[in-house]
């Protein structure tokens, strides 16, 4: 265990119960697709895409809200500087272990009514080769240095450290700034560390005092995967991201007003809120993603494969089964109760899904297969004693995948273009053909990558190499004559399932995007067809609800990152 008793988790989750499998996506949250589901090829009189509406209305609660713990917008700009001070450093390109002496600027928000000596608890994500010891930072408030606990969280393959998690006690009158030094003595003296939990108002209300990482800090650290800000994306096609998720109007109040309805916590929003705080830095969406992973946690039972999700009517159900958003939480907090519940739901993902497809109707989908490698590899990523098992799982994953990809259709021989192929049966659809997901690919390419960025030798190299067979077959049968994405697409034959709503063109991009990215960033046509796909979302695309949101905001938002290397 490389947690010391002082930091010991806090009472995790403990009430066994079933593991009924329950793969089927026909639970009345299926997203919604084609009105016919008949085959169609790609013709030429299919009419260029439209604004349209979705198959529900959206939830009446839904609507932008005002959180009364984030204060005007003013108050979190000064955390969007960071300082370093050596020239040059940067922890996004630092690749030597160890790393050299970097500053990161914390904004401090105490909650309403909270003032007067505090201890203050957050962590700094790191990028890989920044810092190796964890004993190494100092920080400083008001230009005086304080004692600190100090204590890394999990480590990047290269050995040093993925986060380090930091309290320290402060008299507080209302906001203020903290300067991390990273890769400095400190000279102030320790201080003995509590549990993450004595720091909280409550589980209802997050911390007593928030800390504000700069969105610089956060998407160079890639702490929740390859991201850029969204000020890097302004004037660029990947822009759209940033005008279509919306994260005010659908925001932690937003979903406590739907949460009785198992739809609205498809695609992990505790992921998508924390992915979309590293993009923004602000205080609205740290207070978002805090809140909402901790409601997923608090609903867990039972503990390894035993253990049960708390989303309404889905239990043993496997794609509201997330790993990645306690991750998350993890590295941004320290909390190790968070950390163990990630390892509980890995194991549980372990019993529910499996992994090979043989070619039948047996039930296969994107979805699952792409979040079951994302929680083994989030698992993985974080644990402190079970590291070995989550990448025995995550790489049986991937080495299935690649063979489903290498496998299908039957008779397709095509090798440099190829898609996770499975009936239209397997997927409990009705479209007639063979095929593939384009937008529930983008959820296994998400895993693909992050598996790739974690990992060494062959196995990452195929992962690499999937994703770019991926992207080459979504960009060339993927999309319809007006270079709409298809909701299902055939392989190599020409038929297409069109989808009457425009809420799916965020993930084909991604895909491309991977592809062209993986591929050495030097084909032109892959990446021309990523933009466009951005512009079609800039130009078309909806978010007419809280599940269409989820979708289209957790993995696409990546697609600028891929695009600008």
């Amino acid at each position: 265990m490389l947690v010391a008793a002082l930091w010991a988790c806090t009472a995790c989750p403990g009430d066994s119960g079933d593991t009924t499998v329950s793969g089927s996506d026909t639970d009345g949250a299926t997203e919604p697709g084609p009105t016919s589901a008949a085959p169609t090829s790609v013709a030429t009189d299919e009419p260029a895409p439209t604004s349209s509406t979705t198959g529900e209305p959206p939830d009446t609660t839904d609507g932008p809200t005002s959180n009364p713990t984030d204060g005007p917008d003013t108050t979190t700009d000064t955390a969007t500087t960071t300082t370093t001070e050596t020239a040059g450093t940067d922890p996004s390109t630092d690749s030597t272990t160890g790393g050299q002496a970097t500053t990161v600027v914390v904004h401090l928000v105490p909650q309403p009514g909270v003032n007067g000596q505090q201890r203050v608890n957050f962590a700094v994500p790191l990028a890989p080769g920044v810092l190796a010891d964890d004993t190494q930072i100092q920080v400083v408030h008001a230009g005086a240095e304080v004692a600190t606990a100090l204590r890394g969280l999990a480590r990047h393959p290269d050995g040093s450290w993925r986060s380090v998690q930091i309290q320290v006690d402060l008299e507080l009158a209302g906001e203020t700034d903290l300067d991390v030094n990273l890769n400095t003595a400190p000279t102030a003296g320790t201080i003995d560390a509590v549990p993450v939990a004595d720091t909280l108002v409550d589980d209802d209300n997050g911390p007593r005092v928030w800390a504000v990482l700069p969105a610089e800090w956060l998407t160079a650290s890639r702490f929740a995967g390859p991201l850029d800000t969204e000020t890097a994306a302004q004037g660029t096609p990947a822009q759209a991201w940033a005008d279509k998720c919306d994260y005010d109007e659908w925001d932690h109040e937003a979903f406590l007003g739907v949460m009785g309805q198992a739809d609205v916590w498809l695609y992990d929003r505790g992921t998508i809120l924390y992915r979309g705080h590293a993009r923004r830095g602000d205080l609205g969406t740290l207070r978002s993603a805090y809140l909402e992973t901790t409601i997923y946690r608090n609903g867990l039972s039972g503990q390894g494969p035993d253990t049960e999700i708390g989303v309404p009517g889905k239990t043993g159900d496997a794609k509201y089964y997330y790993t990645q958003n306690m991750a998350l939480h993890y590295l941004m907090t320290g909390d190790d109760r968070f950390r163990e519940s990630a390892e509980d739901v890995a194991e549980a993902y372990d019993a529910l899904w499996n992994p090979g497809y043989d070619g039948g109707d047996g039930f296969w989908t994107e979805r699952h297969a792409g979040f079951g490698l994302l929680a083994y590899v989030w698992a993985m990523n974080v644990s402190d004693d079970q590291a070995d098992q989550f990448r025995g799982l995550a790489e049986a994953a991937v080495t299935a995948y690649i063979d489903v990809q290498d496998s299908y259709p039957p008779g397709y021989d095509d090798p440099d273009a190829r898609c996770f192929a499975h009936t239209d049966t397997a997927a409990d659809e009705d479209f007639g053909f063979w095929g593939c997901s384009p937008w529930l690919s983008a959820i296994l390419a998400d895993g693909l990558d992050q598996f790739a960025s974690d990992s060494e030798g062959a196995m990452a190299d195929a992962a690499r190499t999937s994703l770019v067979k991926l992207g080459r077959v979504v960009a060339r049968d993927g999309l319809d004559a007006d270079g709409k994405p298809f909701y299902w697409m055939g392989v190599g034959d020409g038929n297409g399932a069109v989808d009457d709503y425009d809420e799916h063109w965020g993930e084909s991009a991604y895909v491309v995007a991977l592809a062209y990215y993986h591929d050495g960033s030097s084909d032109p046509e892959l990446k021309q067809t990523a933009e466009d796909l951005a512009q079609g979302l800039a130009d078309f695309g909806e978010v007419p609800h809280m599940r269409s949101f989820n979708w289209q905001c957790r993995s696409a938002v990546a697609t600028s990152w891929f695009l600008s290397q």
